[in-house]
């Protein structure tokens, strides 16, 4: 926005023409401005009072005394970088007066056709035109985006802060410098930039046409981009390993199911030769043959998990759930561990509270919720597992299966529900090893059923894992009481 009163310094040695300039300047030109002249005979004295003063645009000739041709108009830009200039000149000198435009003057006049209106609209628009470019370049100086002016011979004109810090370089070790980048004009690319004491970044290169103090020009538009890039690369590694993920899932599934077949025919010949031998098995013969059957049906169950598993994650498993009787449910499991239990002298019992509503469950998948945890505990206990069951006070179902063996270390503990994933056991400690699918397993039944399985553990004391799943109300026919202890004994055997 220009003021009302404009001040205007004219550096010129003709003091007729001087004298026009005050006569042009003090026309009314209707638009209520008013005009300040003041004058200057020499380049030197002109530069004298651009540092003592303030003015709002300055007139200099090309043809003063003590400086020729552009050399006046150089002068008087790095004196005041920041004030309109125009030029001066007699006609015939449009060249250089279209030179000192592409240095930085605003406007130029012919001596010879100047006239009060154009003057004072050549004054007023180069303030105007000054003040849009001091707009543009406080706008790039703020910009986000890192700037970088070359001009045509590929040397660095201009850099704002963003740049400096995206180049990890300051302004004064750019400016004057070939740009260390190709800057082709349309084009886009990406930088590797290198910066101390940290990986180099990843910037994005945009380079557009400019106009830059009136030559031509190339504005490369620079974005870090490396966290960005960091992110995609992430993204996909993640791609790439559920694939892998796929393709492992889809050759073990295909193998389990592949393992079916020759594993009956297996398990039917051995039956076939412990029970049918003629002549009659040794004592020795028998222990092989027992041993293979127990491999076999090894296999069967790690071949059966593996199946369920599938079954589960592909969501070809549907839901049915069912009010539940768990007290009665969890005594019958109990009793089915009851024998593998003794044989690893281990106790096994069961506790239900009082009035226990009914599980709002699936049957078979809360069966083999419990199997999986049971199994486990009793693959990793010392002495003792104990399974019990409460209603919480925010109206949900809690099994709780505790065993005490060594616990579960810190640092794993964020792995124990991956698939395939197998904590260790005590050295001598027995037990067929597992597939690692088991809790992976009951974590899909919890959550299938908008529930939650937690596992609590401290090491070389034991862990207890807890599965919260909603309840349904009061059972309505319950085959045994649900008192306290109720399902703590059901085989009567340790």
């Amino acid at each position: 926005m220009i003021e009302n009163s404009v001040r205007v310094l004219a550096i010129e040695d003709d003091p007729d023409y001087v004298e026009l300039i005050r006569l042009c300047l003090d026309e009314s030109d209707g638009m209520g401005l008013t005009f300040e002249l003041e004058s200057a005979s020499r380049l030197s004295e002109g530069l004298t009072k651009l540092l003592a003063f303030s003015y709002d645009a300055v007139l200099v000739d090309l043809g003063l005394p003590d400086a020729r041709g552009l050399e006046a108009a150089r002068s008087v830009l790095r004196a005041a970088p920041d004030t309109p200039v125009l030029v001066s000149t007699n006609l015939g000198d449009e060249k250089a007066a279209l030179e000192a435009m592409r240095l930085g003057a605003q406007d130029f006049m012919i001596k010879a056709s100047s006239d009060s209106r154009l003057l004072k609209r050549s004054i007023r628009y180069a303030i105007e035109r000054k003040g849009v470019l001091a707009q543009r370049d406080q706008i790039i100086r703020a910009a986000v985006d890192g700037m970088v002016v070359v001009d045509a011979s590929g040397v660095v004109r201009f850099v704002n802060a963003a740049a400096e810090a995206v180049l990890d370089a300051p302004a004064q070790g750019l400016l004057g410098r070939p740009f260390p980048h190709r800057a082709q004009v349309g084009e886009s690319a990406l930088l590797s930039v290198p910066r101390e004491g940290r990986p180099p970044a990843v910037i994005d290169m945009r380079v557009t046409e400019v106009s830059w103090n009136g030559a031509p020009a190339a504005l490369a538009s620079l974005r870090d981009v490396t966290d960005l890039r960091r992110v995609e690369q992430l993204k996909a590694e993640v791609v790439q390993r559920r694939k892998l993920d796929e393709l492992k899932d889809q050759w073990i599934d295909t193998l389990a199911h592949d393992l079916r077949t020759p594993l009956t025919i297996i398990k039917c010949a051995i039956v076939d030769l412990s029970d049918d031998g003629d002549p009659p098995l040794s004592g020795e013969q028998a222990a092989l043959v027992d041993m293979a059957r127990r491999q076999v049906e090894r296999v069967e169950r790690m071949t059966s998990k593996i199946l369920e598993h599938s079954r589960l994650r592909s969501g070809v498993a549907t839901l049915a759930p069912e009010p539940l009787d768990a007290p009665a449910l969890i005594s019958a499991v109990v009793s089915d561990f009851q024998r593998a239990a003794a044989d690893r002298a281990l106790a096994l019992d069961a506790d239900c509270a009082k009035g226990l509503p009914a599980l709002h469950a699936d049957r078979e998948l809360f069966e083999q919720l419990l199997v999986n945890l049971v199994d486990n505990a009793l693959r990793f206990a010392r002495s003792r597992v104990m399974v019990s069951a409460t209603a919480t006070e925010d109206g949900s179902f809690s099994l709780a299966v505790r065993d005490d063996g060594v616990g579960i270390p810190p640092e794993k503990s964020d792995m124990i529900f991956a698939r395939f994933h197998q904590l260790g056991r005590e050295r001598g400690t027995d037990g067929y090893k597992g597939t690692g699918l088991g809790l992976s397993i009951c974590k899909q039944i919890a959550d299938m059923h908008r529930g939650r399985i937690t596992a609590k553990s401290r090491p070389g004391e034991g862990t207890t894992f807890e599965v919260r799943l909603p309840l349904a109300g009061p059972v309505a026919a319950s085959p045994g009481p649900s008192d306290p202890g109720a399902c703590a004994d059901p085989g009567g055997a340790r």
